[in-house]
């Protein structure tokens, strides 16, 4: 087994995943050598850097959009493994050669052919999501295009010659096809899963003895190098938005902790953060409350993995092969949404059965996972160059789930519709819009029907639209334009308590400020109703607007009542309202909104989202409806949750 990895990756990186593998064909007798950047000698090493700054002075001008100097450091220390592994291999005779990175084996591949008394077996497992040119690019080793396809056209070169590619995942292989433009796929490549690393377990209650924490506190951990892809600063600042007493974040990891410190400090919670570095972590696992992890990608995520064998509660961004090797062990998040990290960490804070559930999904996840022994197999397979064997248990739904799933579904009489909404009297009536004509597509029949019965009506636009005309229709006059149009819009639907907040359009984010104004619109209009986006929609606004009004209304202590209108997306509706007697008005505020429809046929969709809800009115001439979906004070957490996983996957696939 050949890497070129340093000692801090062997305790939390690839290292950690071949160890179980490594230790099981020992156990049958196989003997397996291991070389690393620690077996390099001092001599080959100085020799390359003076090389290395050789070339860099020589060549370095000419790769003017390329960063020369930390590449070609990378693919000489990936060489130079090669190099060793081909020494090694003749001098003990081995028998196969495993490089855990296609540059490596291209520098076994050179070396071996001087080794003319022996020859072995070589192969390579893709370690990355997708080529190793690209794995470069997400280290920040960033490439010029000529730069990229030249090593891409190399990665293809090298396991096209290999007796072997491995690929720990089906959506790696599908991204390493992708990449490469490689079609069909050799029948040489073939999926194998890595193994769950060998973790003691502990009691809680010792556990948290011997690392000497709390018992009153929640604490969350995170395991990982402390380098950009992993995201700790994000997570850091999504636990600074959290509202609970008693957490506590523990960052697992070896790396500069410097920064991560400076910032906890800015934010105000450097009590709350600790930092760790072990070699059992399964003690860690073993008394943590919740699991997170923030990647920007993950060819694998093997402390997931683990998480979810230890029956954490997970949270995790759902990139590169995490929603397949974690399935539905895990509540996914998209990466880089600061607004849904902290929507499920405060949930898996303050909901215990929350948190229960989520353990419950981990451990029926982990069961089904394929076991060392199994995984072992197929390696030996593919060394032997045989058919390689099924895996003894598959990641798949457990046979107890679907048995749930079917039981859950025998008790209903029948898949109900929504229900048909009654509106209020003289009620006081919230809209929230994140952009000008939100809130007429969105419920504008609905608004005009609430008028009709006397309702007070507040329109709150959140942003000041400006990113809504990019072809310049309005002549730099946009926010001006669309606030004019929201105004007679609503007009005619006879609304004319209109606020513009004026946040910046395309870039909202959640902010103590924003929230202090949502909280004093609400106790001075004393509303019964509120109308908000969908949380399941496609603009990231309009979901991080919702959000904002729900963590108030949460802190409000859940005084009114709350409906999510739907606009890019359908929601899943409990209710719906019949505005066919308003839909001529409706469409006449629509049509204020001349901005818009130049870029889409706005007015054509929304009839025709209002006419399939019409069809719910079963046996009635054609009717056209708004749907809406209620949170209620007693289950929106869970709601929200599930529209959330559901949202996370479609980011993770489109």
């Amino acid at each position: 087994m050949v890497t070129r990895e340093h000692h801090s990756d062997k305790r939390y990186g690839l290292g950690r995943s071949l160890a179980p593998l490594i230790e099981e064909l020992t156990r049958r007798n196989i003997e397996v050598g291991y070389l690393c950047q620690a077996d390099a000698g001092n001599r080959s090493v100085t020799a390359l850097r003076s090389l290395h700054g050789f070339l860099v002075k020589l060549f370095g001008r000419f790769f003017t959009n390329t960063q020369f100097i930390p590449l070609l450091w990378g693919i000489f220390e990936r060489i130079n493994m090669g190099r060793l592994a081909a020494k090694v291999m003749a001098k003990e005779h081995y028998t196969h050669v495993h490089c855990h990175d296609p540059i490596i084996a291209a520098g076994y591949r050179w070396f071996a052919r001087l080794r003319l008394s022996h020859k072995a077996r070589w192969g390579v497992t893709e370690h990355g999501f997708g080529s190793y040119a690209q794995a470069f690019q997400d280290e920040q080793i960033y490439l010029g295009t000529r730069v990229m396809r030249w090593l891409r056209r190399w990665e293809t070169k090298i396991l096209l010659k290999a007796h072997w590619v491995i690929i720990p995942t089906h959506s790696g292989l599908k991204q390493l096809e992708r990449d490469l433009s490689i079609y069909p796929i050799p029948n040489t490549w073939q999926v194998i899963s890595h193994s769950c690393s060998n973790l003691n377990s502990y009691s809680k209650t010792e556990a948290r003895q011997r690392l000497g924490w709390s018992n009153e506190d929640i604490y969350i951990i995170a395991v990982g190098r402390f380098i950009e892809l992993k995201q700790f600063p994000l997570l850091i600042q999504a636990c600074a938005h959290l509202q609970y007493p008693s957490w506590k974040l523990v960052l697992i990891g070896e790396g500069d902790r410097a920064p991560l410190q400076s910032l906890a400090t800015d934010l105000g919670i450097n009590e709350r953060l600790d930092f760790a570095i072990s070699d059992d972590m399964g003690l860690y696992y073993s008394a943590a409350d919740i699991y997170v992890s923030t990647s920007l990608t993950e060819s694998f995520g093997l402390a997931n993995l683990e998480a979810l064998f230890m029956g954490l509660p997970s949270i995790c961004t759902a990139v590169g092969a995490v929603p397949e090797v974690l399935g539905s062990g895990a509540r996914l998040v998209p990466a880089q949404n600061t607004f849904a990290l902290v929507e499920a960490l405060q949930t898996l804070l303050e909901n215990a059965d929350s948190r229960q559930y989520w353990a419950q999904q981990a451990r029926k996840w982990a069961q089904n996972y394929p076991d060392v022994s199994a995984i072992t197999d197929a390696y030996l397979a593919v060394y032997q160059n045989q058919p390689l064997p099924e895996l003894t248990k598959q990641l798949t739904y457990t046979r107890d789930f679907w048995q749930d799933l079917h039981q859950q579904v025998n008790k209903w009489q029948d898949c109900s519709l929504p229900k048909s909404l009654d509106l209020p009297q003289h009620a006081n009536i919230l809209v929230i819009a994140p952009h000008s004509d939100d809130e007429c597509f969105g419920c504008g029949g609905s608004l005009a029907l609430l008028k009709q019965k006397n309702c007070n009506i507040k329109v709150v636009i959140m942003t000041d639209g400006s990113k809504g005309d990019p072809l310049n229709y309005a002549n730099g006059n946009v926010i001006d334009c669309r606030q004019k149009e929201s105004i007679a819009a609503l007009n005619i639907l006879g609304i004319d308590d209109i606020v513009f907040l004026d946040a910046i359009d395309g870039e909202f984010q959640y902010t103590t400020d924003i929230a202090k104004k949502l909280s004093l619109i609400l106790d001075d209009f004393v509303a019964d109703w509120i109308f908000l986006p969908s949380t399941l929609d496609y603009h990231r606004d309009h979901i991080a607007i919702s959000l904002t009004v729900l963590n108030v209304w949460q802190q409000r202590g859940y005084r009114e009542r709350v409906f999510l209108y739907e606009i890019w997306e359908p929601v899943p509706a409990t209710w719906i309202v019949n505005v066919s007697k308003v839909l001529a008005l409706k469409q006449q505020a629509m049509q204020c909104y001349q901005l818009q429809l130049k870029y889409n046929d706005y007015d054509v969709a929304i009839t025709a989202i209002m006419k399939y809800r019409g069809f719910y009115f079963m046996g009635q001439s054609e009717q056209y409806a708004e749907g809406f979906l209620e949170l209620e004070a007693t289950s929106w957490r869970s709601v929200l949750s599930q529209l959330f996983n559901l949202r996370s996957y479609q980011e993770s696939v489109l």
